[in-house]
């Protein structure tokens, strides 16, 4: 064997090796920054359920019993670390089937903790009794539900 050859790649081992770990760690770095961008997404923290609201459509007080009669239920849902142009989305889900009843979307408004507030309106023929819940989720990934009986 010529030495020049096995000399030149010994020498290369050690670049390779820098340059394998370098990579490494622009990768770690890469990890780490995208890490925050996960969490900013957002978490919805809490969803209250009222056939009451203010004039802005805030529920104060979380009710989980409803009449056939009530109007409309209301609800308020808490996101913290939302992003703006994100959407928002209330399932309404009836019985053991999970039958989607209704389906509202909205924007996120701004950025930041907010909440999002929207209402059901009763159905012409009163709301069914049984068992609903309210699933709320959002196009980064989060969801939470409320479960609520209607006698």
């Amino acid at each position: 064997m010529r030495p020049g050859i096995t000399h030149s790649t010994k020498k290369a081992w050690p670049q390779t090796g820098a340059m394998f770990l370098a990579g490494l760690a622009v990768l770690g770095l890469v990890v780490i920054t995208g890490a925050p961008a996960v969490q900013a997404a957002g978490k919805i923290t809490s969803i209250l359920l009222s056939d009451k609201a203010d004039d802005q459509g805030v529920v104060a007080k979380h009710v989980d019993r409803f009449a056939p009669d009530t109007e409309n239920i209301y609800g308020a849902a808490t996101i913290t670390g939302a992003q703006k142009g994100q959407k928002v989305t209330a399932n309404l889900l009836y019985g053991p089937e999970n039958h989607k009843a209704l389906t509202v979307t909205k924007d996120i408004p701004g950025k930041g903790d907010i909440t999002l507030t929207f209402a059901f309106s009763k159905p012409a023929k009163g709301w069914p009794p049984g068992d609903y819940r309210v699933v709320i989720s959002t196009t980064g990934g989060a969801t939470k539900e409320a479960a609520f009986q209607v006698k």
